[in-house]
Formats: C-alpha cells, sequence, structure tokens
C-alpha cells in the first residue's frame, strides 16, 4: 500500500486513524483498477487487509498503479473478450484456489458518440462490450472460485446514468441500465449462495470523467461498506452506503 494508506482514507472506514481491517485475508479481483474509481478501490481494499488482483487491459496503467501500490497484483486482460478472462480464472485458481469479492467495474465512454440513432453501430457495440458483456463474462467465468468462498460477493459499478428514466440516453446509459438489470437477474439467480449489488458511484473525477467534482475515495468507501454488509444484502442499488430506487419515483 502507498506509504500515507492510514491518513490517506481518513474519515471513510477508519476508527480512531486506524484501518478497520475488515478485508483481511479477503482475495479480490478488481476489473478496470489501474485507474480512477477502480485503482482507488484497490487501493482501499488493500489497505483494508485484501489480496487484490487489478485487471486492466492497459500494460502502461497497471505499471503506474503497481508503482503506487507494491502490494497490488496486475494483470492484463480485456474484459471484453472471453478468453483472457479464462487466463484471468487460470492465474486466480492456481494462485489463490478461490475468490472471495468480484469487482467489475471496467467501463468505457465514448464521449463523440453521436447518440443512438445517428452514431455508428461500432460505437454502441464496443460500449455494450465493455460495460455489459464484460461484468457478464466475469461472473460467469470467476463464478465457480466464488463458490469456494464462505462469503462470496460481486459487485457491479452501475451509474446513475443508468437509471430507467427521463434522463437515459445514449449508449453508456442504456449499457448501464442493462449492466442494472443484468445485476437484479444475477442476484435473483445466486441468491442464498452470492450476494450480488450494484453501486452507483457517483459523478467523480476520473481519467473518464476529468470535469467530475467528487473525489473517487468517497466510492471507493461506499464499495467497501456495501462488501462488507451482510451477505442477506443482495440484488441492491447503491449511492455510497445508501440503497437507492433502480428507478426514479414519479413526480405526478
Amino acid at each position: 500500500m502507498t506509504p500515507n494508506a492510514r491518513t490517506l482514507f481518513n474519515g471513510l472506514n477508519i476508527t480512531n486513524g486506524e484501518l478497520t481491517m475488515q478485508l483481511e485475508g479477503r482475495r479480490v479481483i478488481v476489473t478496470g483498477g489501474s485507474r480512477g474509481i477502480g485503482y482507488r478501490i484497490s487501493e482501499l481494499f488493500l489497505a483494508e487487509g485484501a489480496q487484490v488482483l487489478a485487471v486492466s487491459r492497459s500494460s502502461t496503467k497497471l505499471q503506474g498503479a503497481k508503482e503506487q501500490l507494491p502490494a497490488l497484483t496486475t494483470l492484463v486482460a480485456d474484459v471484453s473478450v472471453p478468453s483472457e478472462i479464462d487466463r484471468v480464472v487460470s492465474w486466480a485458481e492456481s494462485e489463490w484456489g478461490a475468490v472471495d469479492i468480484l469487482v467489475n467495474n471496467a467501463g468505457v465512454l465514448d464521449e463523440s458518440e453521436q447518440g443512438l440513432t445517428e452514431g455508428p453501430d461500432d460505437s454502441f457495440l464496443a460500449t455494450m462490450q465493455v460495460n455489459l458483456h464484460g461484468p457478464y463474462y466475469c461472473t460467469k467465468r470467476i463464478l465457480p472460485l466464488l463458490l469456494r468462498s464462505s462469503d462470496p460477493r460481486i459487485l457491479n459499478v452501475g451509474s446513475s446514468a443508468g437509471i430507467l428514466g427521463p434522463e437515459l440516453t445514449g449508449s453508456y446509459g442504456v449499457s448501464k441500465a442493462a449492466l442494472h438489470a443484468l445485476t437484479f437477474a444475477t442476484a435473483n439467480e445466486l441468491k442464498g449462495k452470492v450476494s450480488v449489488n450494484a453501486m452507483d458511484p457517483g459523478w467523480v473525477r476520473t481519467d473518464m470523467s476529468p470535469n467530475g467534482p467528487g473525489d473517487p475515495k468517497w466510492s471507493a468507501a461506499g464499495a467497501l461498506s456495501i462488501v462488507t454488509r451482510s451477505p442477506s444484502v443482495t440484488g441492491k442499488l447503491f449511492y455510497g452506503k445508501r440503497i437507492r430506487a433502480w428507478i426514479p419515483r414519479s413526480t405526478s
């Protein structure tokens, strides 16, 4: 962990200035773990005692993350390619034998998109491939290792952009709405076996959203809160530490 890991998250999950070590010994895979929200989740989970494997398709960004977090394990893989997820599974089975927490965080946003009805098919398909198919591939392939855990968790990083309401637009919004549906359906299918939830991380400052007003450390603290709740809490969407509705309440 970084030298100042014990002060970096002060006020979020630390009591009397000390980390609570809520994840001691837990084995965690974070997709898109080399930057932004995924990096902050990796950082906090390491500080809380977990073993963390950060997955990204960018070897350069993974190297940068590793330099900042020496305890972090990294693996280059594209979540939109099933055979590359199979390599992640092979590594985890060989090195850990089981996985306790899967954080499906990897995502893309095409800011040049012209809209659903005018943009190129390739743009829509590329967004769906990473934001929806990626979590599906990872969940399905890593599930056998999760089922070896005594307390398995899946956390999908959704978005307020995916809330089914009047503000839902574009490929990104559709992909996140679909990810919310995938979360709910997977939670129903795995009820009593694996706790499956989603989080809306808020509009935070990341490489993908450089003008975001929020701090991704806040999102990481929310992620920690979700994966340490009772395993009976499943099929929910969280904003920070608070459960929010999948669809907006009617204003009529």
